[in-house]
């Protein structure tokens, strides 16, 4: 059986075919913060935060309201476009450019103290996820977090043949190798229309080289 063709993400934004968008901040991470796992981190302030495949750049927002240099990556030129947008509507500092994930590195090589991950890793295809684990090792510091939202980890949120990929608990607890993984847990918010189909995983980049 032949492979199904690469999505064409430029027409899938343009005519709305974006199953993976919540239309504003993830639930789960708005409930992360709100807990004080965030700061738990402990990120130096100011710290730099990158987002691949921020897309309307909704969680780029709740990251830089607490205080992180928050930087959106997006290979959807409209995408980008209206988190720049919704970034200065909301009053919120941040960049956002337009670039694929997969060739941030050497460019960013070490860049930043905090990674965080939703829909991104499910949105490439799987035979692309080894590449995309060596871009978010490089993008880090030593030291720095990987706080990735894993989704969809049930049949009924996956795409068939399309992101949405799904997403194995075998997949997710190893595909970040050698990221040590420090945490995991299932998010629980009332009223999320994603619960039981996501997991919160934290992994740390060892501080020696």
């Amino acid at each position: 059986m032949s492979e199904t063709p690469a999505l064409d993400w430029d027409a899938a934004w343009r005519e709305r075919r974006t199953p993976w968008e919540l239309w504003g901040p993830t639930p789960a991470l708005e409930a992360l913060v709100a807990s004080g796992a965030l700061r738990d981190l402990g990120l130096p302030e100011g710290a730099r935060a990158a987002v691949p495949g921020c897309g309307r750049g909704h969680d780029l927002r709740v990251l830089a309201r607490q205080g992180l240099e928050v930087t959106g990556f997006d290979i959807v030129p409209e995408a980008v476009a209206e988190a720049r947008h919704l970034l200065a509507l909301n009053g919120d500092r941040g960049t956002v450019l337009c670039r694929d994930v997969l060739g941030l590195l050497p460019e960013y090589a070490g860049t930043f103290e905090l990674v965080y991950d939703y829909t991104c890793f499910c949105a490439l295809r799987p035979h692309l996820r080894p590449a995309y684990a060596k871009v978010v090792q490089g993008l880090l510091r030593p030291g720095g977090w990987l706080l990735a939202l894993m989704f969809p980890m049930a049949e009924t949120h996956a795409g068939r043949g399309r992101p949405p990929y799904l997403v194995t608990p075998a997949v997710a607890e190893t595909v970040f190798t050698p990221l040590v993984l420090e945490d995991s847990a299932v998010p629980d918010v009332p009223g999320d229309p994603r619960a039981g189909a996501q997991r919160w995983y934290v992994w740390r980049k060892n501080c020696s080289p």
